[in-house]
C-alpha cells in the first residue's frame, strides 16, 4: 500500500524536527562550553530560536493529524555530534564556533532536501521561512567566527567583540 501525501509530509517534517532538536541541543552544549559570556549569550539565543522552530514543526505535524508520537533518536549531524563528545576542557571558543558552523551547515542541507520534496502548501511555507532564518543564523555564526579569528592580529579593533552580532541583520566589515 502506497503512503499518502500527508504521511510522506509527516515523515519529512518528523525528520526535520529531529534535525532541529539536534541543533538546539548542540547550540546549548556549545553555549555551555564557551568561555566568553558574549558567545554564551549568543549561542543560547540561537538555541532558543531552534526551540521555536521545534514548536512550529510540532504544530504543523498536529495539523497533518500525525503528531509526534515517538521520541526521535538524535540525528548525529556533523558538528553537533562532535560538540557533545568534545571534552569541555579540551576546546576553546574557536573550536566550539567551528563545530557550530559545521552543525549549522548540516542542518541547512537537511532543510534543502526537504524543500525539494512535495510538501503541502502550509508546511512548505513554514520550511521555507525556517530555512531562510537558518541561513541568516549560519551567516551570523560565520561572522562571529571570523571576528574571533581576527582577535590578536595587527589592526584588530578590540572595542568590537562577538556580542555586537547578537542583532540579526547587522553586518560588520573588517
Amino acid at each position: 500500500m502506497e503512503a499518502s501525501n500527508e504521511e510522506l509530509a509527516s515523515r519529512m517534517l518528523q525528520g526535520l524536527l529531529q534535525v532541529c532538536q539536534e541543533s538546539e541541543t548542540g547550540l546549548r552544549c556549545a553555549a555551555g562550553r564557551c568561555q566568553k559570556q558574549g558567545l554564551k549569550d549568543f549561542l543560547a539565543a540561537e538555541a532558543l530560536q531552534r526551540s521555536v522552530y521545534i514548536a512550529e514543526l510540532e504544530l504543523e505535524l498536529r495539523k497533518l493529524s500525525c503528531g509526534t508520537s515517538r521520541k526521535p533518536e538524535p540525528a548525529k549531524l556533523p558538528g553537533w555530534d562532535e560538540l557533545r563528545r568534545l571534552q569541555p576542557l579540551a576546546c576553546d571558543d574557536g573550536t566550539v564556533l567551528l563545530l557550530c558552523e559545521q552543525g549549522q551547515k548540516a542542518t541547512l542541507e537537511h532543510y534543502l532536501k526537504i524543500l525539494q520534496t512535495d510538501l503541502p502548501v502550509a508546511a512548505l511555507q513554514l520550511v521555507e521561512r525556517q530555512h531562510a532564518q537558518q541561513m541568516e543564523a549560519y551567516d551570523r555564526l560565520c561572522q562571529v567566527h571570523q571576528l574571533r579569528q581576527g582577535e590578536g592580529k595587527p589592526g584588530w579593533d578590540h572595542s568590537r567583540d562577538e556580542t555586537a552580532l547578537l542583532s540579526p541583520g547587522r553586518e560588520y566589515k573588517r
